[in-house]
């Protein structure tokens, strides 16, 4: 199976035969499909006509591109039905429930049925879901890292552009060390209270954190699992009909 996810930023491209592990690269989603699909490395992608290919993601103007430029290719959208069954949920309306939290909820309900989960995914947007009780009762969504330094620089006359180093300082003492310090540790308390208020409500829920930028954050969050492919696991799961690989 061929997986084309597309995330605001980076679109995950993954072939899997068994939906554990995945020949995965990522791009960027501002690319055309039909120069990605030219680029050496991706001969699998060659080999798409004789392999079911799953296309999902949040960007519906890469969404179009991608089916113009595969349009010769029989290509298959998830079921929302089965997600509806497979994860229970009150989100209003069901449909704006993004197709990445969709995918990382459902893999952590399926593979680990009875076990409630606080998922975390750090990617363009941040968010920050519950499942408990085989149910999903909602999450919190932040600005992820890069769009809040790019909103500090963009946003203001002076603050310079700053790359992001983990861990900081408490207290910076120049412009660029108090921007580090301010964003590290804003999103750092803004993990904490999160899992701290989500425990309030299941005690035992694991945390699970993906996204681009998990492994950097992950030694800095007790107890956590980075589960650096659970997007591709939910939406290999969720094409499959939820059926064990």
């Amino acid at each position: 199976m061929i997986l084309i996810a597309v995330g605001n930023t980076r679109t995950q491209l993954a072939r899997t035969h068994d939906g554990v592990h995945f020949d995965s690269t990522s791009v960027a989603t501002r690319l055309p499909p039909t120069e990605i699909l030219h680029r050496p490395g991706l001969q699998w992608l060659s080999a798409r006509n004789q392999e079911l290919v799953a296309l999902g993601g949040v960007v519906p103007a890469a969404l179009t591109a991608w089916r113009e430029a595969l349009s010769t290719v029989d290509i298959r959208d998830a079921d929302p039905n089965f997600f509806r069954r497979a994860v229970p949920h009150d989100y209003h309306p069901p449909e704006s429930l993004g197709f990445d939290r969709r995918c990382c909820l459902l893999a952590a309900a399926m593979d680990f049925p009875g076990q409630d989960s606080i998922v975390i995914d750090m990617g363009t947007a941040i968010k920050i879901d519950l499942l408990a009780g085989g149910y999903f009762r909602g999450g919190r969504i932040l600005p992820g890292i890069a769009m809040s330094l790019r909103g500090l620089h963009q946003g203001t006359a002076l603050l310079p552009e700053v790359v992001l180093n983990i861990p900081a300082e408490m207290l910076g003492n120049d412009t660029s060390s108090a921007i580090q310090a301010g964003v590290i540790h804003l999103f750092a308390d803004a993990l904490r209270g999160a899992i701290t208020d989500y425990r309030q409500h299941s005690p035992q829920a694991q945390i699970l954190i993906t996204g681009g930028d998990a492994e950097r954050w992950q030694p800095g969050i007790p107890g956590s699992f980075h589960q650096p492919h659970l997007l591709l696991r939910g939406f290999y799961l969720w094409m499959q009909g939820g059926a064990p690989p």
